[in-house]
């Protein structure tokens, strides 16, 4: 099932990524000031640690900041490229995240991790 899809801007691929309230149901609420941390597991095996908050003066957006630009660094990713977030049910390992990104370019490069 897809549950949100974004085209990274500058800021997004520079410092941070921003989401809509609501994209993804594993997020802190708009009634919450403190964060969440998202483990992000890649097809490597790899563990990302992507750290969720909201900000006190606009609660209407998701921000993840800590380890999101490892992880942009690490798979190359630029302004334009886009991100799909899918959420997955797992009678063993419960509810996790995967997350796909489509360069840009069209081209047939696309690379499938785990959130």
């Amino acid at each position: 099932m897809e549950t949100y899809e974004k085209v990274l801007t500058i800021i997004d691929v520079g410092r941070r990524l921003f989401l809509p309230d609501g994209c993804l149901p594993a997020s802190p609420r708009s009634e919450e000031c403190h964060g969440i941390e998202l483990q992000v597991k890649d097809d490597g095996g790899n563990l990302w640690n992507f750290g969720c908050m909201r900000r006190s003066w606009d609660k209407r957006k998701l921000v993840i900041g800590s380890g999101w630009l490892q992880f942009v660094r690490s798979k190359e990713l630029h302004s334009g490229d886009i991100v799909i977030f899918h959420r997955e049910d797992d009678i063993f390992t419960g509810a996790h995240y995967k997350i796909e990104v489509k360069r840009s370019d069209n081209s047939s490069s696309v690379h499938k991790k785990e959130v």
